[in-house]
């Protein structure tokens, strides 16, 4: 009995690495569903951004565990593991955090669809905290209400081998993400959308700002891609790194649980052409905006400008 269930654990955990969340339909190696708003690429680069400012070169003096039961549960030794090492970086890589200490040994961090840091001098409980990392000048704290966040510890030589991040595409703000990267995955048989938000085709991608770089592309979002041309592959690559550059700049988008410590942010809400603005006017035709469901996830587009 003992065997099965260690090979059950295994086994679902294994399938939960792989993707973003447990209530949503399966199609592509990708998860979706309507009711999550999970922080895409620009909120957690902002996330990252935060932590950079306030916790570089902070020495981790005491890790304690307030609630162990997130997506998976956390081990018990990430104390002792990192007790009086430093952070030296700060990574994101798609969707992920990945704090880097100079005993060689990494923590990887997902939001989950409510998850955020703040940091406290002096630590006043709430609930739903998770997690409390002691600077000794300072606290950094990690809290969760829906649960679906998770923190793992590897070493620093097999982190970026490990499930959640060894079949992620490139970062779609690399040179590696360009037209003949794009060109020649063609080949799938999918609609563009759902290509975009592939986690494996390209990393970092959601909901949100597919339906917005499709919209700056003039492209129907169920469009097969084998029927892209190539002047619309150069113009989604170009709107993929121009619309994330600009939420990055802006800070993000906040739909719903998106919080960088205490403060709500997410400006980029405000520069949305399409997302959330079914049976509005569109902003370039004054056509009304379309909602259709794909893949169990909501999308919008203007049926006149994509085509």
């Amino acid at each position: 009995m003992s065997f099965i269930r260690s090979y059950l654990s295994d086994t679902l955990e294994k399938i939960l690495s792989t993707f973003d969340c447990l209530f949503c339909l399966f199609d592509e190696f990708v998860f979706f569903c309507n009711s999550c708003f999970m922080p895409e690429l620009p909120e957690v680069e902002t996330v990252k951004v935060f932590l950079e400012k306030n916790i570089i070169n902070e020495k981790t003096k005491s890790v304690k565990i307030e609630n162990e039961n997130l997506r998976f549960v956390v081990t018990t030794n990430v104390s002792q593991i990192l007790s009086n090492s430093i952070i030296t970086k700060i990574l994101r890589r798609g969707k992920y955090l990945l704090f880097l200490y100079n005993n060689n040994y990494t923590l990887l961090f997902h939001l989950g669809m409510t998850g955020f840091f703040r940091i406290e001098r002096k630590y006043e409980f709430r609930k739903h905290d998770h997690l409390i990392f002691n600077f000794g000048n300072k606290k950094l704290i990690f809290n969760d209400v829906r649960k679906f966040g998770f923190v793992k510890i590897f070493n620093a030589k097999e982190i970026f081998n490990c499930s959640h991040l060894k079949n992620l595409g490139p970062e779609p703000l690399s040179s590696e993400f360009c037209y003949e990267y794009f060109k020649k995955n063609l080949n799938r048989k999918t609609n563009i959308k759902n290509l975009l938000m592939n986690q494996s085709f390209v990393a970092g991608l959601g909901n949100i700002y597919c339906s917005e770089i499709l919209f700056r592309s003039n492209i129907k979002p169920i469009r097969p891609i084998n029927l892209i041309k190539d002047n619309e592959i150069i113009k989604i690559v170009n709107s993929v790194k121009k619309i994330l550059l600009n939420s990055i700049k802006l800070g993000g988008t906040t739909i719903k649980n998106f919080v960088v410590s205490d403060e709500k942010i997410g400006y980029f809400k405000n520069k949305l052409m399409v997302y959330g603005r079914h049976g509005m006017v569109c902003f370039k035709c004054k056509n009304k905006i379309v909602k259709i469901t794909q893949s169990g996830r909501s999308t919008f587009f203007c049926s006149q400008c994509q085509k």
